[in-house]
């Protein structure tokens, strides 16, 4: 059993990592999950299940959360990368306090921090600092794993996941593809035959937990993985999509001229035309024993939530 601290806990990835502990079979796990608002029903449901709730505020300003989060044993901790499109240095000061007060506890002995693939290299990317808010989303991120890489801990694990498949069937879709979810037709710089790597948001968390419950021999021991659970062009991934709802839906690719005009305001496009004009990665599926879900399964599993996203559809 790992007394394990899970921050973020009612966003995506940290409730997944929270379920997978909270579900082990294996390990039973002690689980402490840090949030703002204790009453939410992602909190509750957590709670529900076995988790100890904390309440404190932002990781970048509420260090005194943090060191009462890390009291009392926790011997590994789970923080996802969270941007900030307000503050430039918000993400790196939060992630060095949660590392700093992990030491301070001085009962740490694992750090497992969610990134973003194609960290590693990113430097190599057409237009990585196309604007300011695009560029610290990859400096944060890539000074977050050195912070880590050098502070100490007995183990620590760097987790690089793809795409969200949730990019395209939970709340983020309005954000990512609000076209696709309004009218049926994903307007993009993208063309249908662009390959995209794909991951489901619970196989995070399961990668998650099997490497807090056996750090030594999870992964053969590697510290910096890439979850890939499927590679798809755009337009399978777009027909398996309309499948799946009952709707015709459709990709429209930008001109050059029109995707530039766009990346003006939206910075969804700029990461686009960052994709369509580098060398992307698309790194071999690996599951690591686990069985990640394709595509098509991920939409099965949450297939009427799915169809209420797009019910607008014509």
């Amino acid at each position: 059993m790992v007394k394990v601290l899970v921050l973020a806990a009612t966003g995506q990835q940290g409730s997944a990592v929270a379920r997978a502990l909270l579900s082990s079979k294996d390990q039973q796990h002690s689980v402490r999950i840090l949030v703002r608002n204790p009453s939410s029903p992602e909190a509750q449901a957590l709670a529900a299940q076995g988790a100890e709730v904390v309440v404190g505020g932002e990781w970048a300003t509420d260090v005194e959360a943090l060191d009462r989060a890390f009291a009392g044993g926790v011997e590994a901790v789970f923080f996802p990368s969270i941007p900030s499109f307000a503050d430039g240095e918000s993400e790196i000061k939060g992630a060095t306090n949660v590392v700093e007060a992990a030491k301070r506890a001085g009962t740490v002995k694992h750090v497992v921090y969610s990134s973003v693939g194609g960290v590693e290299q990113y430097r190599k990317f057409k237009g990585w600092d196309a604007t300011p808010i695009f560029a610290n989303y990859w400096i944060a991120k890539s000074t977050t794993e050195d912070i880590i890489r050098k502070a100490g801990f007995e183990h620590y694990t760097l987790l690089r996941p793809s795409e969200f498949m949730t990019n395209y069937t939970g709340k983020l879709a309005q954000f990512q593809v609000p076209d696709l979810v309004k009218e049926g037709v994903n307007r993009t710089a993208l063309p249908s035959t662009f390959t995209t790597s794909l991951i489901d948001v619970d196989d995070i968390g399961r990668v998650a937990a099997a490497s807090i419950a056996s750090p030594s021999t999870f992964a053969s021991g590697r510290r910096e993985l890439h979850l890939t659970g499927e590679i798809l062009t755009l337009g399978e991934l777009i027909a398996q999509l309309g499948a799946a709802v009952g709707k015709t839906l459709v990709n429209e690719t930008w001109s050059r001229e029109q995707a530039l005009e766009a990346a003006k305001t939206n910075p969804v496009v700029t990461g686009q035309l960052m994709r369509l004009d580098s060398d992307w990665p698309n790194p071999p599926v690996e599951d690591f024993g686990l069985g990640f879900k394709t595509f098509r399964q991920h939409l099965e599993e949450h297939r009427d939530e799915i169809k209420e996203l797009y019910k607008n559809v014509p």
